[in-house]
């Protein structure tokens, strides 16, 4: 386990209200911490800066939700000035060159964000389509009981007997 990887865990829990999925190190030299990090439905590229008493500050982060993200969409590109700059439809962070390609950052965010929106789409095994199915019929058939004509009819009739024994006995 990264040394950091436990302040970067508690600043996704406060931030984003969970703990991250995986956590993978792009670059950390001196006072720099730069990381990809996947949570349930969501990626984030955060840059860290470590201050004089060991803490980790957030010096800027990009967030790529699952809905707001299409194949391809994330570009991992070298500037001239030697930092790689990650963007994804009109936001962009840069973050430091010394340890890997801008490629490798973008398809791994890709990945996992693939591999997120396939869980979403996977097949269910057969007892959750049959317990499903269940919930489904048993909806319906509150529906059609709450619906049913049957019962109205019944509760006429009987709001007639009372009607009728009410006008006998006003009657008499």
């Amino acid at each position: 386990m990264h040394p950091h990887n436990m302040a970067i865990e508690v600043w996704c829990e406060e931030t984003w209200g969970e703990r991250p999925v995986r956590i993978s190190d792009w670059a950390n030299h001196d006072d720099i911490v730069q990381v990809l990090i996947r949570l349930s439905s969501s990626v984030l590229i955060a840059d860290f800066l470590l201050d004089s008493d060991g803490k980790l500050n957030i010096q800027q982060h990009l967030h790529i939700p699952l809905e707001t993200w299409n194949p391809g969409s994330i570009q991992g590109l070298r500037t001239s000035e030697g930092k790689t700059r990650f963007q994804h439809r009109r936001q962009s962070i840069y973050l430091s060159s010394e340890l890997r390609v801008p490629e490798w950052g973008a398809a791994l965010l890709e990945e996992w964000l693939l591999s997120m929106r396939s869980a979403v789409n996977r097949p269910k095994d057969r007892t959750q389509r049959i317990n499903e199915i269940k919930r489904l019929k048993l909806s319906i058939e509150r529906n059609l009981e709450s619906a049913s004509l049957t019962k109205v009819a019944d509760e006429a009739t009987s709001l007639d007997g009372q009607l009728d024994r009410i006008n006998n006995r006003l009657a008499n």
